[in-house]
């Protein structure tokens, strides 16, 4: 997924730097259950997937709001990603049990 933010494109990438983030901003393990936690890791895969980006949270906030579908979009994106990491998942499975 590509966003563009302050002026930059940044192409969306899940990683564990993320995660990490995420599990430090929040101070819990990751499992976003709420609008803020989801948020906050929106926030966190947007800074992960650009290092180079300075974006407060509070910056990433007004952009949320002038960008009113993003979240929406976001998650979207999130339930797609995960969809074809399962499907290769079981690609993999069904070829490592085949060979055995």
């Amino acid at each position: 997924m590509e966003i563009i933010i302050n002026n930059k494109s940044i192409n969306l990438k899940r990683t564990f730097r993320s995660l990490i983030a995420y599990e430090q901003a929040m101070g819990k393990a990751f499992n976003p259950t709420t609008i803020t936690e989801s948020i906050m890791y929106f926030y966190c895969v947007i800074i992960a997937s650009d290092t180079t980006l300075e974006l407060t949270y509070d910056d990433f906030i007004n952009w949320l709001d002038d960008n009113p579908t993003a979240l929406q979009e976001f998650t979207d994106w999130l339930i797609k990603q995960s969809e074809i990491e399962s499907k290769l998942t079981k690609k993999k499975t069904v070829k490592t049990t085949r060979k055995k």
